[in-house]
């Protein structure tokens, strides 16, 4: 059997098409013809995808809302036979589709579709072409894309306390939202901007977290997380109530209804504590400058539930004032508010200030007095036994605000006295003045109470301590000093103006060195000369034990003198007097111009001293213009402290003489040796 004969066609064309006859011949056969007819089949030139304004997908169809609808069309040219057209979405047929046009070369169709749902979502939609079964069908396809709403929204976990400045993190999810959702966290209605935020996203979900540090202001705020869709601008959230547990926040302020620029002594004052806590405080306390503030009915001090009160303030009342909660968390104190009292002006010295002077010597006398306000005005007054008088504006200047300088000269006895120096502001008068004793310059009285004690640290050393005694008015400083035929000075110190101890030490390898001729002695020294000496008797030791056979010889070589060293002092006195009298019996009775005595009591550090010094009447001052420090006079003729009490009542200075209508002591007929013991004159107090 021969093979089948065939006809190739290749790259058929429309032209091809027809009825192809095939004739086979037989040599002994008749001759067959068989006829086939050829079909070509032209597959659809274009399909087009567009919508109603006829743009061109690209492939997407929306993207969509919930409940939208949309409308396609599409166009289909060529093809032989004549194709059909066909919708799905999906897999799902749609059969409600209409067909705008079909002239034979151009079919448009078009379907309308409703009630868009959330499963559309990158759904299929086909468009379909086809003439044949041999072929598959021709389409072109769209992706549905929606945008959708977000589902759900929730922050996980969250908390049911929180304590503030420690951190805590927030979670919040949303789901469901397509572009994906937006998170944005609020504290009430205002963005919360603090904190750490991170995201993560995928196509439909969100996880948002918060990093915070809740502060006492969060307490019982609504903390919200909102999933907003930024298309759709539709949104869901979430929230909860913070509950935030911290120590008290406070604050301190005065009273709303004073002016803290308007508060003088005597006035009322009150400051308010304003305290926030969680939970509630249980304990408030009041401070004043750091120091605890407790209620006193009878100073005027009250403290209530949150204020304090304090009735008639002063000048001790001025300063910083705060207030301290504390709950179960911890304590907290506010900050600090100043209270500013106005006040008269005040002496800056709590006692009068004794100044020592020679005669004709210029003084410049400085008055310092505490005001508020600091702008003071001040005039000075001068006051004695016999007259009181304004002092001229042009003697003193002010030197800065609270201060002011008097330049003051004695140029005779009678200028010996006080000043008193005044201030005034708005406030008003400085009610008591600031007092100033101008008394006669004198060599200063003996230190008294001495005792010693032996000093083992690190070297060992011998510690004199004494009281000071009267410095007649001037600086003084102190000697420690072996007293032999060779005199020397142990230890030297100057001290200030108001201490009255005054410590004296010395190596105890000096100690050694002393011969038993010496004697320790200490003593008082200024510009008017030396005390009388005080000579260590004895000496007291801190540890008794520790007094060694060295330690005896080096006492031994000290001269017991106890009794002596126990009234000194007083036969000092007596004989100062004593010769006081006899010298002044003596010069009454001759033509000697030598000045006369008088004597001036002294109340200073405790104790009381009688000062005699010279006197000089005007025309023997106008001849000779004598000086208590002319070197022609001897030491016995100056200032001096000859009785020393300590019998302290009152800081007044009181001139005295022997006799009520005499500067000197009258002759004594038959030069009978009578004592005549200074009795003060005593004079009216200086007038405030």
């Amino acid at each position: 059997m021969s093979r089948p004969s065939s006809l190739t066609v290749e790259a058929v064309q429309l032209d091809d098409e027809g009825i192809y006859r095939c004739r086979v011949d037989f040599k002994n056969s008749p001759t067959r013809n068989f006829q086939i007819r050829l079909n070509v089949v032209v597959p659809p030139h274009q399909l087009l995808l567009y919508d109603e304004a006829g743009r061109d997908l690209a492939g997407v169809v929306g993207p969509l809302e919930e409940g939208g609808n949309f409308t396609l069309l599409c166009e289909l040219r060529g093809g032989r036979p004549q194709p059909t057209l066909s919708w799905l979405i999906n897999s799902t047929p749609v059969d409600d589709h209409i067909i705008l046009k079909n002239d034979g070369k151009v079919i448009i169709s078009k379907i309308s579709v409703s009630g868009a749902e959330r499963s559309w979502l990158n759904s299929t939609v086909r468009c379909q072409a086809t003439n044949t079964a041999l072929l598959s069908p021709h389409e072109r396809t769209a992706r549905v894309e929606m945008n959708l709403r977000p589902t759900s929204v929730s922050i996980i976990e969250k908390p049911g306390q929180l304590s503030a400045d420690s951190e805590v993190t927030l979670v919040c999810i949303t789901h469901g939202s397509r572009p994906p959702a937006q998170v944005t966290w609020y504290r009430e209605n205002r963005k919360y901007t603090r904190g750490k935020h991170s995201e993560y996203i995928n196509d439909t979900s969100t996880v948002s977290k918060l990093s915070m540090l809740p502060q006492p202001e969060d307490d019982g705020t609504t903390i919200r997380c909102r999933a907003d869709n930024p298309i759709l601008r539709v949104a869901l959230e979430d929230s909860f109530k913070m509950g935030v547990v911290y120590r008290p926040v406070v604050t301190m302020s005065l009273g709303s209804t004073l002016n803290p620029n308007d508060i003088k002594e005597g006035d009322d004052v009150y400051f308010e504590c304003n305290i926030k806590s969680n939970p509630k405080e249980h304990r408030i306390s009041w401070y004043h400058n750091d120091e605890s503030v407790s209620q006193n009915m009878s100073s005027g001090v009250f403290i209530s539930t949150k204020s304090l009160v304090l009735q008639r303030v002063t000048r001790q009342d001025v300063g910083l004032y705060s207030c301290r909660a504390a709950n179960q968390i911890g304590e907290t104190t506010s900050q600090s508010v100043y209270l500013r009292v106005q006040y008269a002006p005040t002496c800056a010295q709590s006692t009068p200030v004794i100044i020592g002077a020679r005669l004709d010597e210029s003084l410049r006398v400085r008055c310092t007095v505490s005001a508020d306000p600091a702008d003071v005005a001040f005039y000075w007054q001068f006051n004695n036994s016999g007259e009181s008088f304004q002092v001229s504006p042009a003697r003193y200047v002010a030197t800065g605000g609270t201060a002011s300088e008097l330049r003051y000269r004695a140029a005779s006895e009678r200028d010996y006295g006080a000043l008193l120096c005044r201030a005034t502001n708005t406030v008003g008068t400085q009610h008591k003045p600031c007092v100033f004793q101008i008394v006669p310059a004198a060599r200063p009285s003996s230190p008294r109470n001495c005792t010693a004690k032996r000093i083992v640290s690190k070297d060992v050393f011998l510690s004199v301590r004494c009281l000071a005694g009267y410095d007649g008015g001037l600086h003084q400083h102190f000697l420690l000093e072996a007293v032999g035929d060779n005199s020397r000075v142990l230890a030297n110190v100057t001290t200030g103006k108001d201490d009255l101890v005054v410590l004296l030490n010395i190596s105890w390898s000096v100690l050694e060195t002393l011969t038993e001729d010496e004697v320790l002695t200490v003593s008082a020294r200024n510009t008017k000369g030396v005390s009388d000496p005080v000579m260590l008797s004895e000496l007291v030791f801190k540890d008794a034990a520790k007094q060694t056979e060295e330690t005896d010889r080096v006492i031994a070589k000290f001269p017991l003198a106890a009794a002596f060293a126990g009234s000194a002092a007083v036969v000092t006195a007596i004989g100062a007097i004593i010769a006081l009298v006899f010298k002044k019996r003596h010069e009454s009775s001759t033509t000697s111009k030598r000045p006369c005595q008088s004597v001036v009591q002294v109340d200073a550090q405790g104790r009381r001293y009688l000062i005699a010094y010279p006197t000089t009447h005007s025309q023997e001052k106008m001849e000779t213009k004598p000086d208590i420090l002319n070197p022609k006079h001897s030491e016995a003729e100056g200032p001096r402290v000859v009785l020393e009490s300590s019998d302290n009542t009152s800081y007044i200075i009181r001139e005295a003489n022997p006799l009520p209508h005499s500067t000197c002591l009258p002759h004594t007929p038959h030069g009978d040796m009578v004592l005549q013991m200074f009795v003060p004159r005593f004079v009216p107090p200086v007038r405030y």
